[in-house]
C-alpha cells in the first residue's frame, strides 16, 4: 500500500518549501475533510502537540477509559503493567498513537499497529470476558477524537473548525473499522462530531460503579505523569494539573479529589495562553513532533516505532471490507462479526 500520507503532503501547496509562517491553519482550510481527513488530523495532532501534551492525553485517558470495573481490574489487577512499570506502559501506548495520528488508517503501518493491539485485547478478553464490548471501543476511539477539542474549550480557547470536526469523525470512523472488539468490528460509528461528543458525555454520565481497582490503577497512571514531568517539589503543581483537567465524573469515580480553584483557575489560564502562543503567535514547525524526533541521537521511548502485527487474511480482511460497506446498525450493536482466522 502507498504510504498515502506522505503522497498526499508531497503534493501540497504547502509544501517544505512554501510555507508561511503560520501554514498549518492555512493548509488545513485548503483540504477537504471528507478525503484529506487524514492530513487534517495529521496537521491537528502532531505538529502543535508535543511528548508533554501526548502523555497528558494519555493521563487524562486511561482512567477514561477504564470507567466499567473491567477495565481497571484487567489493568490494575490482571495484567498490573501500569502499576508495576509505569512510564514503560505509556511509552508503550503512545508509541502506537503517534504511529495512527502521524499516518492514519489507510497506512499499513498504523494497521499493522492497531491489529498488535487487536490481538492483545482479544488475548486478555478470554481472561476477563465483558472488558472490550464494542461500546467501549466506541468509547475510547472517540474520547481521543474529541479530547483536544474539550481541552481547548476548558482553557477558553475556541474548538476545533468545522472542517476539523468533519475529519475527526471521518478519521476515527475509520479507525473503528479496524479495531477489534468483543462483538465485532465496529459499523456504526457516530456519525458526526457532535454525535461523538454527545456518546461521550453519555458514557461518563452513566453510573458506574466505584471500585478499588480503579482508584489504584488511576493513582499509578497519574504517578507516571508526575514522576515524568513533575518530579520531587514540582509534584504538587502536577497533581493539581491532573485534577484541574480531569472531568468531575471521573476525579469522584476513581476518588482522585479535586483541584484547588485557584490552582485550577491559573492551570486553565495559563494552558490557554501557552496554546494560543504556539498556535497563533508563534511560527509553525516545519516538521511533526515525530519526524523531530527521529531526528534526535536518542529516539524517546514515546517515539520508537511501535511493534506491528500482520494483517489477518484472507477471511478477516474480507470481514472488514464488509464492515466498512456495512450500512449503519449491522450487527449486534453496530458491529459485524466476520470470521476469525
Amino acid at each position: 500500500m502507498t504510504d498515502q500520507v506522505e503522497t498526499h503532503e508531497s503534493n501540497t501547496e504547502f509544501g517544505p518549501s512554501h510555507r508561511p509562517k503560520k501554514w498549518i491553519a492555512q493548509e488545513i482550510e485548503s483540504l477537504d475533510p471528507e478525503v484529506d481527513y487524514e492530513r487534517i488530523w495529521k496537521l491537528t495532532m502532531t505538529y502543535h502537540i508535543d511528548d508533554f501534551l501526548m502523555n497528558l492525553v494519555y493521563t487524562l485517558g486511561i482512567p477514561a477509559f477504564t470507567q466499567p470495573p473491567n477495565g481497571s481490574i484487567m489493568m490494575g489487577e490482571i495484567t498490573r503493567k501500569a502499576a508495576d512499570y509505569g512510564q514503560k506502559r505509556a511509552d508503550d501506548t503512545l508509541q502506537h498513537f503517534w504511529a495512527w495520528f502521524e499516518y492514519g488508517p489507510s497506512d499499513l503501518r498504523a494497521r499493522g499497529s492497531v491489529e498488535h493491539v487487536n490481538r492483545i485485547h482479544e488475548a486478555l478478553s478470554k481472561r476477563l470476558p465483558g472488558t472490550f464490548p464494542a461500546r467501549d471501543v466506541i468509547y475510547t476511539s472517540a474520547w481521543i477524537g474529541v479530547a483536544y477539542h474539550r481541552l481547548r474549550l476548558a482553557a477558553g480557547l475556541p474548538g476545533f473548525t468545522e472542517k476539523q470536526k468533519i475529519a475527526t469523525q471521518r478519521y476515527w470512523a475509520a479507525v473503528g473499522r479496524i479495531f477489534w472488539s468483543e462483538d465485532g468490528y465496529v459499523t456504526n460509528y457516530p456519525e458526526s462530531f457532535d454525535a461523538m461528543l454527545k456518546f461521550v458525555e453519555e458514557y461518563e454520565a452513566e453510573p458506574w460503579e466505584q471500585v478499588e481497582s480503579g482508584r489504584l490503577l488511576s493513582q499509578a497512571i497519574n504517578e507516571q505523569f508526575y514522576d515524568a514531568y513533575f518530579p520531587g517539589a514540582l509534584r504538587a503543581l502536577g497533581e493539581q494539573i491532573v485534577l484541574s483537567l480531569q472531568i468531575p465524573s471521573i476525579r469522584k469515580l476513581m476518588q482522585m479529589g479535586d483541584p484547588n480553584p485557584a490552582a485550577q483557575k491559573l492551570i486553565l489560564k495559563g494552558l490557554g495562553v501557552y496554546l494560543a502562543l504556539v498556535e497563533d503567535v508563534l511560527p509553525d514547525p516545519t516538521l511533526s513532533t515525530p519526524e523531530r524526533a527521529r531526528l534526535e541521537k536518542v529516539r524517546p521511548a514515546q517515539h520508537i516505532d511501535p511493534p506491528s502485527s500482520p494483517l489477518r487474511c484472507p477471511v478477516s480482511s474480507a470481514a472488514r471490507s464488509e464492515a466498512v460497506a456495512a450500512p449503519a446498525g449491522a450487527g449486534t450493536n453496530g458491529t459485524s462479526k466476520g470470521k476469525k482466522s
